[in-house]
């Protein structure tokens, strides 16, 4: 094969996964109810910093009676786990930004300002997500560690304009 030709494949994979990520991320979602917003928390999503943490496959490889197929199998699962995490998050992004869209569509002041956090929140969260498909991808055939932080901290720092959107709310946080 010509090296053109593996180029342009690898742009369609490319190109056609992030298609799948944008549609998986934009596709409709139920309304958060009050309760929810105000209950939910980030810290339910720290075990992921841990899943793929390079510290405790180097741990297993120390280990007698641990062979290259069994840590390959345990690497397996913990992707496995950690994609779960991924679509639990993604899923939990989506519902506080459509309660941050709410806010906003029914507060009495108009707020360009938040209106571009909301932009700008899930932007950032896109690309953060697409990084860390990357990473997956690459962890799997041995690459580093996949740092989940970014995408944390860009669903906390959505969570808290929506909080500064409903002055009710606002007070709580």
């Amino acid at each position: 094969m010509s090296a053109a030709v593996v180029f342009t494949f690898g742009l369609f994979l490319t190109f056609a996964g992030l298609a799948l990520l944008v549609r998986r991320i934009i596709r409709p979602i139920a309304p958060p109810s009050p309760d929810w917003l105000d209950t939910f928390s980030v810290d339910r999503y720290r075990p992921m910093q841990r899943l793929l943490a390079p510290a405790d496959f180097a741990f297993l490889e120390s280990e007698c009676g641990y062979s290259a197929a069994a840590i390959r199998k345990v690497r397996a699962e913990r992707r496995r786990i950690f994609r779960m995490y991924l679509r639990n998050l993604t899923r939990d992004f989506n519902r506080i930004h459509y309660a941050g869209r709410i806010l906003l569509l029914n507060s009495p002041v108009d707020r360009p300002d938040l209106a571009e956090k909301l932009f700008r929140a899930r932007w950032t969260f896109l690309w953060a997500l697409a990084t860390i498909h990357f990473r997956l991808v690459l962890n799997a055939v041995g690459g580093r560690h996949v740092d989940v932080l970014g995408l944390l901290g860009s669903i906390e720092g959505l969570r808290l304009d929506c909080a500064a959107l409903n002055p009710a709310r606002a007070a709580a946080y």
